[in-house]
């Protein structure tokens, strides 16, 4: 993700001529045919598919109210600005989860990855980085020992397969190779099978993104990249279909059991058109996406790609996965896995600021959870208002997932950047709401842009917002709900960085325990959903 910093003067002129080719150069959509998928013999659910009166159709009704006390139990510090979204693993074998996330200061070129132990919040090692790394770490089996390492990565084409026993490099990229001239950012990523036969499984990402240009200059395409998980040797890199750069981190859907595993990929950015993409394993490792299908179009005359990852849910329960997309340009989209139809659409523009509003962006995935009494996932999801980079406030829309109505919009002059979280905190099955809002609060004329990050509870029953607390700084990346020391009693792990107008750079990680247990599954706990693969965790 380019920093709402990067934001440099361009001449008026210049870019109307660059809009006008880009706009000119947007490619056809192509066709999703039928007959290169294979979908499984199901019957087409009504729609919606939980009317009143069905067995469905109350099976997630209200009850308690979720209680908003919480106790600190550790609070870690230390240097750099973290961007980046935490994620949890046990690294010391003491059945408590432990917590690794990127570091970085972003115009200082350097970085690290951290590992902090779940119990205490000590430093348990440390990597330093040529680059701030703001993606989220994913762990798998990679040098043989019987702890889970650590694949991270960030800007300045900055990417390491680290030890998860004490931080030691097992790979890093190496950017010297001649498979294309240039790299650039890489994204959070997903370990798949085995492409080269060497029994590790290896690593899927994207590299895109060129944070020294401005925001309409022209751009080069980025790349989906396969790289070997055991020694970090490049199997593949194929380039985005559509000469379009690309900040999303790419995705495994698997809609059905019997149906095949596609990758979804997004392109364009915040002043370049591009769309949400579906293409093979198959494809990437043969360095060729000309095939991709485009199942997300971009708005004609709109200079706004997808960046932030769909979110993956079954919406109308027929057995197969949907999409939630929101895109850059402030559409919220529902898509059916069946044939990439539309099951419904929102234009947030339209619902906020009673509709005066031009420009509302998504920078963070919708959260999925269980919001109204039916079986049906909902979503709940943030968008700013403005344009990159002013922004003036944001905007939060709870949406029925089976009709796109929206049950509850709120504007406020917070900016929000972090996916919201979706958890049964009070034991009743219906899912309340986390929202981390308010990287910054914005005023006018001459006065401070003042840092602040506010944690609230919104419950789905009665639409009360109940604060946890309000910090200074900023909050960035996603927090996580988590059972971290698996005793049935649920925790907050959050994080708060200083500002781009800080004099000096910091980072805060604080474990809180909630009053709350832990229930049968989490729906939507931390970036990426719970297991960080995209995907509701259902009933």
């Amino acid at each position: 993700m380019r920093s709402i910093s990067d934001y440099k003067g361009v001449a008026i002129l210049t870019v109307i001529l660059i809009l006008l080719i880009q706009v000119a150069n947007i490619p056809d959509s192509t066709e999703v045919n039928e007959d290169t998928r294979t979908v499984p013999d199901l019957a087409i659910p009504d729609h919606p598919p939980c009317p009143e009166g069905s067995e469905c159709a109350t099976v997630h009704t209200c009850s308690s109210t979720p209680s908003s006390e919480f106790a600190t139990s550790w609070t870690a510090t230390g240097s750099n600005r973290m961007m980046s979204s935490l994620h949890t693993v046990d690294l010391t074998g003491d059945d408590i989860l432990d917590i690794v996330v990127g570091t970085g200061i972003e115009e200082e070129v350097t970085g690290s990855i951290i590992a902090l132990d779940g119990s205490n919040g000590t430093l348990l090692w440390e990597n330093n980085a040529s680059g701030e790394m703001f993606a989220s770490a994913q762990f798998a089996h990679l040098d043989g020992d019987d702890t889970l390492d650590v694949i991270l990565g960030g800007r300045n084409h900055q990417l390491f397969a680290l030890s998860g026993i004490d931080g030691s490099i097992i790979w890093q990229f190496d950017s010297n190779n001649d498979e294309r001239e240039q790299w650039y950012q890489f994204y959070t990523g997903h370990f798949i099978a085995d492409q080269n036969q060497d029994g590790i499984q290896d690593w899927l990402t994207s590299n895109g993104g060129d944070p020294t240009q401005g925001p309409s200059a022209p751009r080069d395409n980025g790349y989906l990249m396969i790289i070997s998980g055991a020694s970090g040797e490049l199997l593949a890199v194929a380039d985005t279909p559509d000469g379009r750069e690309t900040y999303m981190s790419p995705l495994l859907y698997h809609p059905h059991p019997s149906m095949e595993i596609e990758v979804l990929f997004g392109t364009g950015g915040e002043t370049w058109d591009g769309g949400l993409w579906t293409t093979s394993i198959d494809a990437i490792m043969a360095g060729d996406l000309t095939s991709a299908q485009r199942i997300v179009d971009p708005t004609p005359n709109v200079a706004k790609g997808v960046m932030a990852p769909p979110s993956i849910a079954d919406l109308t329960l027929d057995g197969i996965q949907d999409l939630v997309v929101s895109t850059f340009d402030g559409r919220l989209l529902a898509i059916d896995g069946r044939n990439y139809s539309e099951i419904w659409s929102i234009d947030v523009k339209d619902h906020t600021s009673g509709g005066t509003v031009t420009d509302a962006e998504s920078w963070a995935s919708p959260a999925i959870g269980y919001f109204t009494d039916d079986a049906v996932p909902d979503v709940f999801t943030h968008y700013v208002i403005g344009a990159f980079p002013m922004y003036t406030g944001s905007t939060s829309l709870l949406v029925d997932g089976a009709t796109g109505q929206i049950l509850w919009i709120e504007d406020t002059e917070h900016t929000s950047f972090t996916s919201p979280l979706a958890a049964d905190l009070d034991g009743d099955s219906r899912d309340e709401i986390l929202m981390i809002r308010g990287a910054g609060e914005l005023f006018s004329g001459n006065e401070a842009y003042i840092f602040h990050n506010q944690a609230s509870i919104l419950n789905s029953c009665n639409f009360e917002n109940t604060e946890l607390y309000n910090r200074s700084e900023m909050s960035i990346g996603t927090p996580t709900i988590v059972d971290l020391d698996q005793d049935g009693d649920l925790e907050l792990i959050a994080t708060t960085t200083t500002g781009y107008s800080s004099t000096t750079a910091s980072w805060t990680v604080t474990r809180m325990d909630l009053n709350a247990t832990t229930p049968n599954h989490l729906s939507w706990a931390a970036y990426l959903g719970t297991n960080y693969d995209g995907l509701h965790e259902s009933d």
